[in-house]
């Protein structure tokens, strides 16, 4: 019965020890890769809670507007957005991912660089391959995990609506991003 005590306990322990994929690469987002498809993500967050925003347009037509909108939000247990999802082809099950935008601290690149991390940070770790402004942000284009990084433009200082290439030192090394988003290739 000791034996059977002492298995149990260590088992227990074993499971609560587990953690959740949360490293991104490239085509990867924790345990979401190129892949995986839509009707995957319920067994995959199956202790989240995932909800579908997917639009039909007039009369079920699809086009490039409704595929622009579909989305699957995963919310952890508390409530806290951490990813949003988004198919390439729109009210489809079994369509593969096109991409992927992290709301959560908890998913970070091979670097630690995240939502939460600072351009310095990015840039230390990755290879930023270019960065352009458009009319209300800076974006940042880090080939190797197939990702872009925004950064809202009053915190660069570049005037609104300037349009154009940025370059590397026109950043504050401590601008935080707005948002982050993984792109998968679908071959």
């Amino acid at each position: 019965m000791k034996k059977i005590l002492v298995i149990f306990t260590i088992s227990i322990m074993m499971v609560s020890c587990q953690s959740k994929d949360t490293t991104i690469a490239i085509d990867k987002v924790g345990p979401i890769t190129n892949k995986t498809s839509i009707k995957d993500l319920k067994n995959i967050f199956k202790n989240d809670s995932i909800v579908s925003r997917l639009t039909e347009g007039d009369f079920g037509n699809i086009n490039e507007y409704v595929s622009a909108n579909d989305t699957y939000l995963v919310y952890e247990k508390g409530g806290a957005l951490l990813l949003s999802i988004s198919p390439i082809n729109p009210l489809d099950s079994i369509s593969k991912i096109k991409s992927i935008t992290v709301f959560s601290g908890a998913y970070k690149t091979k670097g630690s660089v995240g939502i939460t991390s600072t351009f310095n940070d990015l840039n230390v770790n990755h290879n930023i391959d270019k960065i352009e402004a458009t009319f209300s942000s800076v974006t940042v284009f880090v080939k190797d995990i197939n990702a872009t990084f925004t950064i809202n433009k009053e915190e660069v200082g570049i005037k609104p609506f300037t349009l154009g290439d940025v370059d590397k030192v026109q950043i504050p090394e401590g601008s935080k991003f707005t948002s982050f988003t993984v792109w998968l290739n679908d071959k």
